[in-house]
C-alpha cells in the first residue's frame, strides 16, 4: 500500500490499452448497426439486441481517460512550470489526427459520400475544429466528436491542478457538486456539455487511479468480477437502451454506469500490476495502440461504404456478408490511418518540434 497517490508510475498498462481497443471496436458495431439501418443507408437491421449496447465503449473512454491523465501526469500537479508541456502533450495527442480526418470527412461531404447534415457557417466549422464551444449547439462534420469536447473540458480541468493543487481541487469539486445538482437532483439531461453527467465519469476514473496507487500490491479480481456482473445485470434490467440518446438523458442511469466500468478497469489494472505485466496478442495490442483513430474513422468510412452498397450493389449485398464486411473494413481502415498517418505524425511532432524522442 502506497499513500502518495501523486507518484507518477512510467510502466505501461497493457490491460488498459487492450480495453481501449475492445471499446473502440464495440462503438464500431454501434455505429455499423446504427448506419446501416437507416432507410438513405438501405434500412438494414441486424444484431440490433447486441449491437445497440455497443455504444457503452464511450462509458469506458471516459473513465479510462480520468485514471491516464492522473497515471501521467500526477507529477506535475501543483507544478505551474509543467503546465505548458502537460498542454502540448495533451493537445498534440487529441489535435493534429483529427483535423486531418475532420478535413477528410468535410471534403468527403462534397462529393456526397458522406451524408451527416451540418452548417457550413463559419462558426459552426470553427467549433468543430477548435472542439470548444465557439457557437452553442453546434452541428459537427464528423458527429464522433462531441466525445472530444468533453475531453478537452477534462483537460483543462486537469490544468488547474497543475497550476495550483488546492485551488484545482475546490473548482473541479465545485464543478462536480454543479453538474450533480443539475442531473442527479434536477434529473436534468440536457444541460450543455460543460454540465452533462458525463464529465463526472472523469472524476470517476481519477478516484479509480487513487484507488488504484492506495491498493498497491492487492488483487484486482473481486473488482473485475463484480465490474462485469454489475454491467451485466443493468443491461438484463433495461438500463442501457439500444440508442445513446435515451440512457444520455437520463442522468442518474448514465451515472450508475459509471460504477461498473470504474470496477472493471480498476481490477484489470490491479491485476497487471500484481502479475508483472503481460503481453497481449498483436491484434489486440494494435487495435489498442490504434483506437482512437479507429474511433475517428470508423463511423465515415460505415457511411461511405454504405452509399457505396446502394449505389454499386444496388442493396443487394446480403445483410449477413454486408455486416461484418463494413465493420471490418471500417475497423481496419483505422488501423491504417494509425500505422501509415498518426503514428508518423506523432513520432515527428515529438522528434522535430517537441524535442523528445517518441516513448
Amino acid at each position: 500500500m502506497t499513500g502518495n497517490i501523486f507518484a507518477v508510475d512510467r510502466r505501461p498498462l497493457a490491460s488498459l490499452q487492450v480495453l481501449r481497443g475492445l471499446a473502440a471496436f464495440a462503438v464500431a458495431v454501434y455505429h455499423t448497426h446504427l448506419i446501416l439501418a437507416q432507410p438513405k443507408y438501405g434500412g438494414i437491421d441486424m444484431f440490433g439486441a447486441v449491437a445497440g449496447k455497443g455504444w457503452t465503449g464511450v462509458n469506458f473512454f471516459f473513465v479510462l481517460s480520468g485514471f491516464i491523465i492522473p497515471y501521467a501526469h500526477a507529477a506535475d500537479i501543483g507544478r505551474p512550470g509543467r503546465a505548458g508541456r502537460y498542454l502540448w502533450r495533451r493537445l498534440t495527442r487529441v489535435y493534429p489526427v483529427y483535423w486531418l480526418v475532420l478535413t477528410a470527412v468535410i471534403v468527403a461531404s462534397l462529393g456526397r459520400f458522406h451524408h451527416t447534415e451540418f452548417s457550413w457557417a463559419p462558426a459552426n466549422i470553427a467549433t468543430a475544429y477548435a472542439l470548444v464551444d465557439v457557437i452553442p449547439h453546434p452541428t459537427l462534420p464528423l458527429q464522433v466528436a462531441w466525445t472530444l469536447f468533453y475531453e478537452v473540458a477534462f483537460y483543462i480541468g486537469f490544468l488547474l491542478l497543475i497550476i495550483d493543487r488546492r485551488l484545482g481541487i475546490v473548482l473541479i469539486a465545485g464543478w462536480a457538486g454543479v453538474i450533480a445538482w443539475i442531473g442527479l437532483v434536477n434529473n436534468n439531461g440536457e444541460p450543455g456539455w460543460y454540465l452533462h453527467t458525463w464529465n463526472l465519469y472523469f472524476l470517476c476514473g481519477m478516484g479509480c487511479y487513487a484507488l488504484y496507487r492506495r491498493f498497491e500490491g492487492r488483487g484486482g479480481t473481486v473488482p473485475l468480477i463484480a465490474g462485469i456482473a454489475l454491467l451485466s445485470v443493468m443491461i438484463a434490467m433495461g438500463l442501457v437502451d439500444d440508442r445513446i440518446a435515451v440512457t444520455q438523458a437520463l442522468p442518474r442511469h448514465l451515472l450508475a454506469l459509471a460504477v461498473p466500468f470504474t470496477l472493471v478497469l480498476l481490477g484489470a489494472a490491479l491485476i497487471e500490476r500484481r502479475s508483472g505485466g503481460w503481453r497481449p496478442l498483436w491484434p489486440l495490442a494494435v487495435l489498442g495502440d490504434a483506437s482512437y483513430a479507429v474511433y475517428l474513422v470508423h463511423s465515415p468510412v460505415i457511411s461511405a461504404l454504405a452509399t457505396l452498397n446502394l449505389r454499386l450493389g444496388h442493396g443487394h449485398v446480403p445483410a449477413a456478408v454486408l455486416y461484418p464486411v463494413v465493420l471490418s473494413v471500417a475497423v481496419l481502415a483505422g488501423v491504417a490511418v494509425h500505422l501509415v498517418v498518426e503514428k508518423p505524425m506523432l513520432a515527428f511532432i515529438r522528434k522535430h518540434i517537441t524535442g523528445r524522442p517518441t516513448p
